[in-house]
């Protein structure tokens, strides 16, 4: 599995946080999730930072810097459609970005939740896929394992964390992560992510914090379909 993660390593191992500055200090090699053993995708780990003032990389790379929040709620048809997106027995499909991506994180929910609220900090079990913007190619899936993921939204890319913050269990939510709240001009994992790509994620919530209780923290029971849920459905 392969999760956003914090550029310069791969999971199971975790990382800095991009907010701590000065320590001079190489981050501990086998920081495990807290919950049952599970441990944070790769790709969602969130970058190392070098350099004046920050954490040492492994790789020696760069991570992007993580802008304070902006989150914007868009169905203007700017987004990639998805194929099944309402449908959370099933695996959405995203479609590739048409022209320039946002230069601003963009979520819309495409089935809302009515369970536990998440924030940018929780503790999640989610499943998700995440393709590319420029392309629609998919970079990894937690679909393809058969479990949803258990990991602490605070060890991810800014983006993805920030993304989910104020998500209910039993929603689902397409995320869209420019770059400066993803990998930067580091680029996640080339020849797949490269230098500055805008990732988009479609995610459901299935726990926060270990609580399933409340309507819709059951997929498909309690849930509302979002508006602009239906684009790009077969």
């Amino acid at each position: 599995m392969f999760v956003p993660r914090r550029a310069g390593v791969v999971l199971p191992f975790a990382s800095a946080r991009p907010g701590s500055r000065g320590s001079g200090r190489r981050p501990s090699a086998t920081r495990r999730h807290p919950l049952a053993g599970a441990v944070l995708p790769a790709v969602l780990l969130a970058p190392l930072l070098v350099g004046c003032g920050a954490s040492d990389a492994p790789d020696g790379t760069r991570a992007a810097p993580v802008p304070s929040r902006t989150a914007v709620d868009d169905t203007s048809g700017r987004v990639p459609a998805v194929a099944g997106a309402t449908d959370l027995s099933r695996k959405p499909i995203s479609a590739a970005g048409r022209g320039t991506a946002p230069a601003t994180l963009v979520t819309t929910d495409l089935v809302t939740g009515h369970g536990a609220l998440a924030s940018a900090t929780s503790t999640v079990t989610v499943r998700y896929v995440g393709v590319l913007w420029r392309d629609g190619k998919e970079f990894d899936s937690s679909w393809a394992g058969g479990q949803p993921a258990t990991f602490p939204l605070d060890g991810t890319i800014a983006g993805f964390g920030q993304g989910i913050d104020g998500m209910r269990v039993g929603g689902r939510r397409q995320i869209i992560i420019p770059p400066d709240l993803g990998y930067g001009p580091v680029g996640g994992r080339p020849p797949t992510i490269l230098a500055d790509d805008t990732l988009v994620f479609v995610v459901d919530l299935i726990a926060v914090d270990g609580a399933t209780s409340g309507v819709g923290a059951t997929p498909g029971v309690g849930a509302t379909p979002g508006v602009g849920a239906g684009a790009g459905q077969p």
